[in-house]
């Protein structure tokens, strides 16, 4: 009577618990149990009545019902040929059989304790002597006589030397890109190009319209004072210095002209010429039509060589401009000096300078507007500031 009692009350406490946490009960029945004593599914009256009818017929055994184990996806008593056996399945989610938390990851010490327990054990099992742990004490006092701190301050100590080693012993040079205009006429002076150890200077070659001016071939005065790099085919000249002090020059020969372009070579300033446009008075072989009526000027304006780069005239003002175009303009005198990626279609200009990149200096008379070419559209800007 007592174990009925105690089977009673347990099914009437999960009975309840599954009706609070709205959870479905499946029994699994013995083959010769009647399909007739299965709950009815409706409400919690009738499973209350069913559970009632079941444990009044119930009779004792002898032998308790063994206890789950923990990780049993049953709750009660497994099944037996006279019991029938209560499983929850959640209707929400795995709620009643929820997996065990993930075990924590072991420590670095509780792994090496895990490895040092799996060795297996010498022969006979014989305990380590004295002689064998003063043999092992030795070799490692030989072969790693720092502990870890010390080991992680050599480094540290290591690190700070490379980079004290990597920092130069004078304040690195200021790169710097220009445009230099070649002067063939006898007795000029040749352009000096600004080299430092350790960068690349790329020197472009172009004709006084801008196009790119191919490079038939070159020479160097001193060949182990600098590294040179070329495509055997381009306007373009790669040249670094290889010792940090020292000077030569440079022979360019350009296809079409008959006279050599000649630069000197500096190494060890404290400012690099990142690039170089140098600007050849002529017409190369890739020069884009003129239009009619255009006369090159007979020599560079230093002027449009310091607008192209972006630099304003000696004692020129400022002037704004307004408009879509990326324009920049300068007053000095009558003359207007502007500054556009774009083509001036009126006023007429004076003189003309273009650089490899697309960028153009005008001089022109001095004006209110001025109407230029933007991608084949006439914009018309507005110059304000006099």
């Amino acid at each position: 009577m007592e174990k009925g009692l105690v089977v009673k009350n347990l099914i009437l406490i999960a009975g309840l618990l599954i009706a609070t946490l709205g959870t479905k009960v499946i029994y699994a029945q013995d083959e010769s149990t009647p399909p007739t004593n299965a709950p009815p599914q409706n409400n919690t009256s009738q499973f209350q009545t069913w559970v009632k009818n079941n444990s009044e017929n119930q009779a004792p055994t002898g032998t308790p019902p063994a206890s789950p184990g923990p990780n049993s996806p049953t709750t009660g008593s497994p099944p037996s040929s006279d019991q029938p056996s209560l499983v929850v399945v959640s209707s929400e989610g795995n709620k009643g059989n929820e997996p065990p938390p993930p075990e924590q990851p072991l420590t670095y010490k509780q792994s090496q304790l895990v490895m040092l327990n799996s060795v297996p054990p010498s022969a006979g099992n014989k305990p380590e002597s004295a002689d064998e742990a003063d043999a092992f004490s030795s070799m490692a006092q030989q072969n790693m006589p720092m502990t870890p701190k010390q080991v992680v301050r050599l480094r540290q100590l290591i690190d700070g030397s490379q980079r004290a080693a990597s920092i130069p012993a004078n304040i690195p040079p200021k790169p710097v890109s220009s445009t230099l205009m070649i002067n063939l006429a006898p007795g000029a002076t040749p352009p000096a190009i600004r080299l430092a150890q350790g960068y690349v200077s790329s020197l472009v070659f172009v004709d006084t319209t801008g196009a790119p001016w191919p490079i038939a071939s070159y020479d160097i005065g001193d060949p182990k004072s600098v590294n040179l790099q070329w495509d055997n085919k381009s306007n373009i000249l790669l040249i670094q210095a290889i010792s940090p002090y020292g000077d030569s020059n440079l022979v360019v020969r350009l296809v079409g002209l008959p006279t050599p372009v000649t630069l000197e070579l500096v190494a060890g300033q404290r400012v690099v010429d990142y690039r170089a446009d140098i600007h050849v008075s002529g017409i190369g072989p890739n020069s884009k039509d003129l239009p009619i009526g255009t006369q090159l000027p007979e020599s560079a304006s230093q002027l449009l060589l310091n607008v192209l780069d972006g630099v304003a005239p000696p004692g020129s003002k400022q002037l704004v401009v307004k408009g879509r175009g990326e324009c920049q303009a300068w007053l000095l005198g009558e003359k207007m000096y502007l500054r556009t990626r774009f083509t001036v279609l009126s006023p007429g200009w004076v003189g003309r300078m273009v650089s490899p990149d697309g960028m153009n200096a005008y001089e022109i008379q001095r004006t209110s507007s001025v109407l230029i070419s933007q991608y084949g559209e006439p914009v018309s800007l507005k110059v304000e500031g006099f």
